[in-house]
Parts: C-alpha cells; structure tokens; sequence
C-alpha cells in the first residue's frame, strides 16, 4: 500500500507539473482559458492531503496498520462531481491527462476495499482499531456516494433546468415556466 501510494503522489505530482503550465501557454485555446479550476478541480488540495499528511502517516503505520484508518478523505467528492466536467474539455486531445485525472476516482474505491479487507484481519478483542476502520469505510463509502450524489445533482440540473408547461383552454394559451425539485432517497440495506 505505502508503494503504491508513492506512486499515486507521483501521478498527481506530475500533473501539476506538466499540465498546469499548459494552462498558462499563450496559444491556449479560448475555450480552456480560465478553466483550471474545471478541469483539475481541487487537485492541488489532494496533492496536498497525500504528499503532506497521508503518505507520512501511511508510511509511520507500517508496522501498526490499522492505524490507517484514522485519515479523512472528504476532498474527494468534490473531485468526483468536477470529474465530467474536465473530461467534456478533451483538454489538449492527450489521453494521459483524462487517465491522470482518473487516478484519485480510482484510489479513493481502492481505499475501501483496503478498508474492508483489514477489517477482516481485526479480532474482536481489537474493539478500538475496529470501530476506528468501521468508521474510515463508512467515512469512505459516504464520500464515494457523495461525489456520486453530486454528479446526480448536476445531471439533473441541466435536464429538468427550466421545463415549459403549456395550458390549452380555447379562450387562454398560456406558457408557463415551473421549476422541479427532485428529492432521492436512498433506502438502507
């Protein structure tokens, strides 16, 4: 985990430093002009988050494993909702940028299933590490469906965004602009 999650630093790292500066070129389309945030997101703060912290704390828990489970990874849905958006950019036509900026999509559903798996490995006479892994994969889990419940949002924002109702009376014609709110609810397992 802790090689693998050095390799990850590097692939954001990386972006960073090659695509960043693309955004500064002067031959910049017009369309990708003032559009970092758009598509690279808060990726700086993920960076941030695992060159900093994480991969510190990962590495410090090498022999106490469990204690991975103490990290929060809330910066992650945010990512996920802004993810589409990047990809409808088609920024530069390189597929090694919409592959890099796949990467934390793809770690943050490789965090739960480390989650899970050490879970299986705790005793129960291990109460305290289990209840903290307990919460690490719901925490997990509820950002993974949070990015997903935001990417739903904005899905229904732009098709259900202005609906026209038409009222047919002989003696009125008349058109009328409603707004729909859609309200999920998910219903527990």
């Amino acid at each position: 985990m802790v090689t693998t999650e050095r390799e990850y630093v590097r692939s954001l790292r990386y972006i960073i430093d090659h695509y960043f500066p693309e955004m500064e070129r002067l031959d910049l389309p017009q369309d990708l002009r003032g559009k970092r945030s758009v598509i690279f997101g808060n990726l700086e703060k993920l960076v941030d988050f695992h060159s900093q912290y994480f991969l510190k704390e990962l590495e410090s828990c090498c022999n106490h494993p469990l204690r991975v489970s103490h990290y929060q990874f809330g910066m992650y849905a945010l990512y996920s909702k802004n993810k589409p958006k990047s990809d409808a950019l088609q920024m530069f036509h390189h597929m090694d940028l919409a592959s890099y900026l796949l990467k934390p999509i793809q770690r943050m559903s490789k965090y739960a299933l480390l989650l899970k798996d050490l879970i299986k490995e705790v005793t129960e006479a291990q109460e305290q590490e289990l209840s903290y892994l307990r919460a690490a994969a719901e925490m997990v889990k509820f950002q993974l469906r949070h990015g997903n419940d935001l990417l739903a949002m904005d899905g229904f924002r732009q098709t259900f965004d202005r609906i026209l109702c038409w009222t047919w009376r002989p003696w009125l014609q008349l058109v009328v602009t409603r707004h729909l709110f859609f309200w999920l609810q998910r219903q527990q397992k």
